[in-house]
C-alpha cells in the first residue's frame, strides 16, 4: 500500500468551499482534454511520493502523472492511469466557456491550500451544470467540495460518474460508481492519521545521603520525569491539538520553583523539530502551557503555592503546547518529529 488514508463524509460543505470564481487562474480546456503542468505552490505529498505539480483533466480528475483523455468513467480499479484523483470522473465539457475551470494556491506556509474549481461544467451534449473542487492541503490531506452535481442526463445527482482515487490497479479508493452518492453542498476529505509514540522516563538526580553520586529513589530525594512524544507518521497533528496529560505519582511532590528561569518544566524540541512550542508566563496563567489539577484533573484551575519550591497538592499537570505537530516526511522512518518535556518532583 502507497499510504493509508483516514474518510470524513459525507459532511455538509460549511466553509469547505474556497471561492476562486473571480481570482484563481483560467484554464482553457477543450472537450476530452487535459491541461500543461500546473504547479501546486507547495510539495503535496500524495501516497508517499512528493509532488510539486499536476495535471488538470477536462472530464474531473487530477492527475499526478500519465495522463489520460478517457470520457466513459469506470471503476477506479479499471482507470487506465494510476496516481490520479477523481473528485467527479464523467463525461464533461468546459469547452463552451474559458472560465469554466480554474486553480489558485491560497493561504500562507504551512497552511496553504491548492484548489482545483470546476464551475458551472455541463456534461456533454446536456445542460445541466457541475460546480465542484478538489483541494490539496499543504499538510497532506485532500479534499472534494460539492456545490451542484448532475447526472449524465441532466438530473439532479451523480450518476455517471467515478469518486475515488488511486495509487494502482490494487492500492486504491473508490468511494461511488454511477450512484447518486454525492449529495450537493457536501464535502469529502481524505487525510494521513497522526501515530503518536509516548515515552516516559524517570533520572534520579539527588537524594539526602548521596546527593548526586548514585542517588537512590528514597523520601527527600528529587527526581525528573521525561516525557518524549514523537510522530511516527506522515500525518500532521492539527494545530492546537495536541494535549498531554500526567498524573504526578503519589507519594511525592511537584516542583514549581523553576526549573529554567521561572518555569516548573522544560520543553525541548526535537531534531526533526516538532513544530510546536511551549512557553511559561506564571503559575496563576490560564493562556500559557502548562495547567495543574488538585483534584486528579476533574479540573484545571488550581494555582500552585509561590510559597515554597515544591506543592504536594499537585495531583495532575497538563500540556498544551501551540502549534501543529509536524508529520514525518514520507515515507515515514526514525528519526521522528518529536519533542520532550522534563519536570521535577521530591519523593516524600
Amino acid at each position: 500500500m502507497a499510504a493509508t488514508y483516514l474518510f470524513v463524509g459525507p459532511s455538509a460543505i460549511g466553509t469547505n468551499w474556497v471561492d476562486i470564481s473571480a481570482t484563481g487562474t483560467t484554464v482553457a480546456l477543450a472537450d476530452d482534454s487535459v491541461s500543461g503542468a500546473v504547479p501546486i505552490g507547495f510539495t503535496f505529498n500524495f501516497g508517499g511520493t512528493n509532488y510539486t505539480q499536476v495535471f488538470i483533466g477536462s472530464n474531473g480528475w487530477v492527475f499526478f502523472g500519465t495522463t489520460s483523455t478517457a470520457f466513459t468513467n469506470v471503476g477506479v480499479a479499471s482507470s487506465p492511469v494510476n496516481n490520479v484523483m477523481m473528485p467527479y470522473w464523467g463525461d464533461l465539457n468546459p469547452a463552451s466557456t474559458a472560465t469554466r475551470v480554474r486553480y489558485q494556491t491560497v493561504g500562507t506556509a504551512p497552511n496553504r491550500q491548492f484548489v482545483v474549481s470546476y464551475l458551472g461544467v455541463p456534461t456533454y451534449n446536456t445542460t445541466g451544470a457541475n460546480t465542484f473542487q478538489l483541494v490539496l492541503f499543504e499538510n497532506g490531506r485532500f479534499q472534494y467540495n460539492y456545490q451542484t452535481t448532475n447526472t449524465q442526463g441532466g438530473g439532479t445527482g451523480s450518476e455517471g460518474f467515478t469518486v475515488g482515487y488511486n495509487f494502482s490497479a490494487t492500492d486504491l479508493v473508490q468511494f461511488s460508481l454511477d450512484t447518486a452518492s454525492v449529495p450537493n453542498n457536501t464535502s469529502l476529505t481524505w487525510y494521513i492519521s497522526p501515530s503518536l509514540v509516548n515515552l516516559k522516563a524517570v533520572t534520579v538526580l539527588t537524594d539526602p545521603i548521596n546527593n548526586a553520586t548514585n542517588p537512590k529513589y528514597i523520601p527527600g530525594a528529587v527526581a525528573q520525569y521525561t516525557i518524549n512524544i514523537s510522530n511516527t507518521s506522515a500525518g500532521v497533528v492539527d494545530s492546537g491539538s495536541t494535549v498531554i496529560t500526567d498524573p504526578i505519582p503519589a507519594n511525592t511532590e511537584m516542583f514549581t520553583g523553576g526549573l529554567t528561569a521561572t518555569a516548573p518544566f522544560t520543553f525541548i524540541d526535537g531534531a526533526p523539530v516538532s513544530g510546536l512550542a511551549c512557553t511559561f508566563v506564571s503559575l496563576a496563567s490560564a493562556t500559557d502551557c502548562i495547567d495543574f489539577s488538585n483534584n486528579s484533573g476533574a479540573t484545571w484551575t488550581y494555582t500552585p503555592s509561590a510559597a515554597s519550591d515544591y506543592d504536594p497538592l499537585v495531583t495532575n499537570i497538563r500540556f498544551r503546547p501551540t502549534g501543529a505537530l509536524n508529520g514525518d516526511t514520507p515515507p515515514a522512518t526514525a528519526p521522528y518529529p518529536n519533542f520532550r518535556l522534563n519536570f521535577k518532583v521530591r519523593i516524600k
